[in-house]
């Protein structure tokens, strides 16, 4: 079935939708896919017809519960054709994404230390920062035999907070792999490491992202598969950011298949409201253990006196109510990402992160972060705007982008903090006076303004998002004096104008019963961002010609010292 791309972007909810800003009403364009997709009319409406027989699962005594127990069974059977699980591999759905399979991963191999037992243990933080000694002597506390010989977690210096910070508070030893000058991941750092004499004995696990979800570097999937296994290790993969656009293979070959993959399809266009999925190699899994989670679903029989465990593992980590509607979404989300066709998407997403990296790399105010080669990432793109020998504040300029262009952004660390202070170069010193003062000046937190370019989106919408952000480049210091900045959140806000959102304001029953269907209509997205664009130059010049270069500075030294951003106005 050949689909319609033209269609398919009027079948993406809330792509038409308009909302108030501060300079009037904006139609909302979408970049910020890569921290979720959206959701698609077509798919929601299927849902619906689904509910007409919703019931329970773990039956095949009634007409409901027989049909979601097979529909589930489909929908994971599907998933794994789609990634080439086999027979080898169990699919664990779990929470809300890559996070809650990490951790499930992490209980599964027994290395999951509750924050409970460390408080049994009575070994409190001796800081607010926590660091790898204060895990260290958990583990030594516990057991001496297994400090000295517990497994060893490689990661890469370009990590989500959740592909690190878990592993970092597990009985494991964790281990930076290098990012090269490039920004690339350091392949003979990798091999060093696996051959260092000091890991000979010990438990090798690489857990990896198999892209930044910062700048979109890609890390060479197989490659690293082929090496850990090489040196008898395991190789975990973290697909959250690349999922929804590159090919999955669980089972390349004998030598490059992975052990464990962790995937958020709440990420995939179609996909929000999806599980997290957790695909794991059988030999992970010792049926000899409880499952990490004791609960219904997971027996075969119980009585006063004794208990037994289901022998299929899927079952058996799956206690509950599975999440009966959010499986068959993420199996959904899946099969429009394969019917769309791979090739199709990389070849849209590369055209596009072409245009934008050549285009806005020519803006001298602008920083883009990662490699310069578009081959080399995934379409995502981490940028800063220089004003003076400071910065735009990253919350600024993603307020800016929505406010003047209905551009939806993301402004922070993405979660990867370590990431970041390489990118930002951020020293041990700057990063320990930051950390001591952002509780009171929480704008001092470094960032940078991310955007993603989909493969649903247009030309028009491209080519838009650019000169927006060049726009800001040029001209978005001048709109310093119309924002405020709460120096405690780092939140900015218009001088003028109170933000008040229905949605929010309204939510509940009594406005879902009141709800009207939401009209599909068709909007000429390029008269609206015209009229944006030549609005916002107009205000740009009005500005420039009252427009006075005087910013506040900190009384306290230090925190003026670590002021990298300008501002005027704040509360």
């Amino acid at each position: 079935m050949k689909l319609d791309i033209n269609k398919l972007r009027q079948e993406i909810i809330g792509n038409n939708t308009f909302f108030m800003s501060p300079y009037g009403k904006r139609l909302i364009t979408y970049a910020d896919y890569t921290a979720s997709g959206r959701t698609l009319r077509f798919i929601e409406n299927y849902l619906l017809s689904i509910q007409e027989v919703y019931g329970n699962t773990h039956t095949s005594d009634s007409y409901t519960g027989e049909i979601m127990t097979n529909l589930v069974k489909r929908a994971e059977s599907i998933i794994k054709k789609l990634i080439n699980a086999n027979d080898n591999n169990y699919i664990i759905p779990v929470g809300t994404g890559s996070t809650a399979a990490i951790k499930k991963l992490c209980e599964i191999l027994g290395l999951y230390i509750t924050p409970g037992l460390k408080h049994q243990l009575k070994l409190e933080q001796t800081s607010s920062c926590c660091d790898s000694r204060y895990n260290e002597i958990i583990i030594e506390t516990l057991c001496k035999d297994l400090y000295y010989n517990r497994p060893i977690v490689f990661v890469s210096g370009y990590e989500h907070h959740s592909n690190y910070l878990i592993w970092k508070e597990s009985l494991a030893e964790v281990v930076e792999i290098a990012v090269t000058d490039d920004g690339d991941f350091d392949y003979s750092d990798l091999e060093n490491k696996l051959n260092d004499p000091k890991y000979k004995n010990k438990i090798k696990i690489g857990s990896f992202s198999a892209c930044s979800n910062v700048t979109g570097v890609k890390t060479d999937v197989y490659r690293v598969a082929k090496l850990m296994h090489k040196y008898g290790g395991l190789v975990f993969f973290d697909f959250a950011a690349s999922a929804p656009y590159v090919e999955i293979n669980m089972n390349k070959d004998a030598e490059s298949y992975l052990d464990a993959i962790f995937i958020s399809p709440h990420k995939f266009i179609g996909g929000p409201g999806s599980c997290g999925l957790l695909v794991i190699n059988k030999n992970l899994y010792s049926p000899f253990y409880p499952p990490t989670v004791a609960g219904g679903g997971t027996v075969s029989f119980v009585s006063p006196y004794c208990y037994k465990f289901v022998d299929d593992v899927e079952a058996r980590e799956n206690a509950g109510t599975p999440g009966i509607l959010q499986i068959l979404k993420a199996s959904l989300a899946f099969e429009f990402k394969d019917h769309f066709g791979i090739n199709n998407i990389l070849t849209i997403e590369d055209k596009y992160l072409n245009k934008a990296l050549a285009s806005l790399s020519e803006e001298p105010n602008i920083i883009i972060y990662g490699p310069k080669d578009h081959k080399k990432r995934i379409s995502i793109i981490s940028f800063n705007i220089k004003h003076q020998e400071k910065l735009l504040h990253h919350k600024f300029v993603s307020r800016l982008l929505n406010d003047l262009f209905g551009i939806q952004s993301r402004a922070g660390c993405a979660c990867a903090g370590p990431y970041a202070h390489r990118l930002l170069k951020i020293d041990q010193e700057t990063s320990n006076l930051i950390e001591s003062r952002v509780n009171v000046i929480g704008a001092l937190r470094p960032g940078f303004v991310r955007i993603s370019f989909h493969y649903l989106m247009s030309d028009e919408d491209v080519n838009y998002i650019i000169e927006a952000i060049k726009f800001i480049a040029r001209y978005g210091y001048l709109l310093l004096s119309q924002y405020k900045i709460n120096l405690h959140t780092g939140v900015w806000r218009h001088n003028y104008l109170y933000s008040y959102n229905n949605q929010v304001d309204s939510f509940g029953i009594l406005s879902a019963l009141d709800i009207t269907p939401i009209p599909n209509t068709t909007i000429k997205r390029n008269n609206e961002y015209n009229k944006y664009l030549q609005e916002a130059y107009q205000l740009a010049e009005k500005l420039r010609n009252n427009f006075i270069p005087h910013y506040q500075q900190f009384p306290n030294l230090t925190d003026e010292k670590l002021r990298w951003f300008n501002f005027q106005l704040f509360e």
